[in-house]
């Protein structure tokens, strides 16, 4: 007969599990361009007549990157990567709005230029939040919906189709609360920063279409739980 020894040392060290996805990857570079495109947002910026703000270049990819996540990974992801950066957007408003009301030690002279700088960004993070949240959900809902129609077909109709519904929303509430913020204060300036934001923002994403259906396609053939169908809600349904 033969026994079996067990050793009383302690336990191994437990750690949880960790899913092999890219979506957490999305979801922090989603953080990262909201809370940088809205401290660029507090300078004006103008191209001759063309008025627009500092974050210009960088809050498109915030769609881009919406649409990937809303494509791949469904609503119910979608929402959750919107809901974290907006908790993102606003906690460094918070931040900003703590650091300038702490007092200047004696030896500090920057005082001015920083509330200058960083004073506006609560203001304009409200906007940005506001005018974030509504567009992104919209564009979100917009895209699963239309796929639920085409299926895995005409990704370019879901592209435009969710960018012109959810960026329309989104510009016309941020630059109703930054215009006054940032210096414009006439309805040919307000209407000038509206459309042609509006317009920019579109045209990067017609413009990006092609790395943008290249990082679905990478990611859909990387996500092992690709393929598995789900309601426009994002729940898991039995595929057909």
């Amino acid at each position: 007969m033969t026994t079996v020894s067990s050793s009383a040392g302690p336990a191994p060290a437990g750690f949880a599990h960790r899913p092999r996805t890219y979506f957490d990857l999305i979801v922090a570079a989603y953080c990262v361009v909201l809370v940088l495109s809205n401290v660029a947002a507090t300078k004006g910026v103008a191209f001759g007549p063309v008025l627009t703000d500092g974050g210009f270049f960088l809050f498109p990819l915030a769609y881009v990157l919406g649409d990937v996540v809303a494509e791949v990974y469904g609503f119910r992801a979608a929402r959750r990567a919107i809901v974290t950066s907006f908790a993102a957007g606003l906690f460094s408003s918070v931040v900003f709005w703590l650091v300038i009301a702490l007092p200047p030690a004696a030896f500090y002279e920057g005082q001015e230029a920083f509330e200058s700088v960083l004073g506006p960004v609560p203001l304009i993070v409200a906007g940005s939040l506001l005018g974030y949240l509504a567009g992104q959900l919209l564009n979100a809902f917009v895209m699963v919906r239309i796929k639920a129609r085409t299926r895995e077909r005409h990704l370019w109709a879901r592209l435009i189709g969710s960018t012109l519904v959810g960026e329309l929303v989104d510009t016309v509430v941020f630059c109703t609360v930054a215009a006054p913020i940032i210096g414009i204060s006439t309805l040919p300036d307000f209407l000038n920063y509206v459309v042609v934001g509006y317009a920019y923002k579109v045209l990067v994403e017609v413009l990006v279409m092609p790395l943008t259906y290249a990082a679905i396609g990478w990611l859909k053939r990387r996500e092992p739980t690709y393929g598995t169908a789900v309601s426009p809600a994002g729940d898991a349904v039995p595929a057909r």
